[in-house]
């Protein structure tokens, strides 16, 4: 490989470096992302009824332990 080559090929890689920059800057990062829709649905009574019964469907969906099962013979 030349040196013009070598050359040509750096410019490009530099130049796709500088927009993924570019394009980072101009995006919200996650964290703010996740922030804003968090104060969303702040003091929602609908949206905590509604991660409530997530959490209970999500525990029902659980397999339940042997130990757990004993314990109702006792």
């Amino acid at each position: 490989m030349t040196t013009a080559e070598l050359a040509k090929r750096l410019s490009a890689v530099e130049q796709e470096l500088a927009r993924l920059r570019q394009e980072r800057n101009e995006k919200p990062h996650l964290a703010q992302t996740l922030e804003k829709i968090h104060a969303t649905f702040q003091n929602d009574d609908a949206f905590n009824e509604a991660m409530r019964l997530g959490r209970q469907w999500r525990k029902s969906q659980r397999p339940r332990s042997r130990r757990s099962s004993r314990a109702k013979f006792k």
